[in-house]
């Protein structure tokens, strides 16, 4: 019965390229909305977002793409940018819980801090 299937946690998770949400492309454009590629093999001036850009959900909806990348001599997971699809707002309690999922990756990746770089939120309106 799908009224004993609780919610979604409202917390924000950041997305393998590989989660079997995202395995299937065209479904998940189909079903979310959402275009996502891997754009590694995109050249460089041809990428729409970045190398290596991970998925973000919010509950049941994606709400956009983060690039990040630990840097472990440095001991940081450094932030490049971040893109929040149409329609999602950048209200303070939705970067709070981003911070917080970060917070948890810097952690479970051994890195004791996350950086913000410069331009990261160029692309928030």
């Amino acid at each position: 019965n799908l009224a004993d299937v609780p919610d979604p946690p409202a917390r924000i998770r950041v997305l393998s390229p590989f989660d079997p949400l995202l395995r299937d492309r065209n479904r998940t454009e189909r079903l979310f909305g959402f275009f996502y590629r891997i754009e590694v093999f995109v050249p460089e001036a041809k990428r729409e977002y970045g190398y290596y850009v991970f998925p973000l959900l919010e509950g049941d909806r994606l709400i956009g793409r983060i690039d990040m990348k630990a840097d472990r001599k440095r001991g940081s997971l450094d932030v490049k940018r971040l893109w929040l699809e149409q329609g999602v707002k950048p209200a303070s309690g939705r970067i709070d819980k981003l911070m917080a999922e970060l917070d948890r990756i810097a952690r479970f990746t051994g890195v004791a801090e996350v950086n913000l770089l410069e331009g990261w939120n160029a692309d928030l309106s």
